[in-house]
């Protein structure tokens, strides 16, 4: 078991996406708690270069550009996964983690020696665990624990330093919609993203409220931006990257956004969180310990969560989605501004 190993240098193989990334976070602290002084080197991507670049914590970050191995062409994905040959050839380890549960990830890991070796392909306690918090459980299958460990390390410091905004009236608080997402290099996963119009409502409303409403998403999102012309917002979409935006999130009061990273990436700020689930399991992606509103309305229809770990199920009318009113979610932004935004997590089932 890794937990009985004296591990003074460990190796962690997560490329991304952002939300999955950031829930692996907490190995960190794992590792800091359980062994003690030990030398991390994490293998990522690009897109979440930036985050982990500001990470207390790691020691040695080695990057390959993931778009290109992912949909690049044969000679850009053999390039790619050479290089970073070259770079961990012959590196030793005392632990190399693959946060994978596909097999064809151990590839990229060959050059590298180590004691141990620890990925999520197996059955049983070595790979995630049904309704039980991703971000948890990556510390347990690292550690070697059974399905009784349950313990919550949280995530690690990041160095940010925040530009302080001067302190506005409750009428011009901040709320933060991330109509997007969903989204990344493999899949676009629009069954989890809650439908356009309804964000359109919900920032229409909350101007009509007096409350200040800002958009955010990646370049890839821009297609969300012609469903908001008509709405004097601040449009924010493929205009932050991920550092600007943990910045936001900690200058503003509320952030309404369904499973994406962005929810994830929010969670390493102060910011308040509405989360709008349907097809995934909220068990799997958010703690009851961190600063999170759940909303799920899927306790009615059978197929709800559908979400297996790889595929959804077949679907025709997201109805686990549309059943989330914009009148429930307005609602809770009127409880938490009469509360000032205070930290207070729930979960809203129905």
């Amino acid at each position: 078991m890794a937990s009985n190993l004296a591990a003074k240098k460990i190796l962690i193989l997560k490329l991304g996406a952002i939300g999955d990334v950031v829930m692996a976070l907490s190995m960190i602290n794992a590792i800091r708690e359980e062994f003690g002084e030990t030398k991390v080197t994490w293998i990522c991507g690009k897109t979440v270069l930036p985050l982990l670049e500001r990470v207390i914590g790691i020691d040695r970050i080695i990057v390959i550009d993931d778009k290109k191995l992912y949909t690049g062409s044969l000679f850009q994905k053999l390039f790619q996964v050479l290089d970073l040959w070259r770079k961990v050839f012959l590196d030793h380890y005392d632990i190399v983690f693959n946060g994978y549960r596909n097999k064809l990830y151990k590839h990229l890991l060959l050059p590298v020696l180590s004691k141990m070796y620890i990925d999520f392909s197996g059955s049983g306690d070595k790979t995630f665990l049904k309704e039980c918090y991703h971000s948890d459980e990556y510390c347990r299958v690292l550690l070697g624990k059974d399905s009784s460990h349950t313990k919550n390390y949280g995530f690690p410091s990041l160095q940010i330093e925040n530009i302080a905004e001067p302190k506005t009236e409750l009428s011009k608080d901040r709320v933060i919609l991330a109509p997007g997402g969903a989204k990344n290099i493999l899949r676009d996963d629009a069954l989890r993203r809650w439908q356009i119009e309804n964000y359109f409502q919900t920032a229409k409303q909350l101007l009509e409220y007096g409350y200040k409403v800002s958009i955010i998403g990646s370049e890839t999102d821009n297609w969300v931006n012609e469903y908001f012309y008509n709405l004097e917002i601040e449009n924010l979409v493929g205009k932050k990257n991920l550092i600007e935006l943990i910045q936001l999130f900690n200058n503003s009061n509320l952030l309404i956004t369904h499973d994406t990273g962005v929810l994830h990436l929010a969670k390493l700020s102060q910011i308040k969180i509405i989360a709008l689930f349907g097809p995934v399991n909220w068990k799997e992606r958010v703690s009851p310990k961190e600063n999170v509103d759940v909303i799920w309305q899927g306790k009615e229809l059978s197929c709800s969560p559908c979400y297996d770990g790889i595929n959804f199920a077949k679907c025709y009318n997201n109805l686990c989605m549309k059943n989330i009113s914009v009148e429930l979610v307005i609602s809770k932004v009127l409880h938490y501004s009469k509360n000032n935004f205070g930290k207070n997590p729930s979960i809203t089932v129905n």
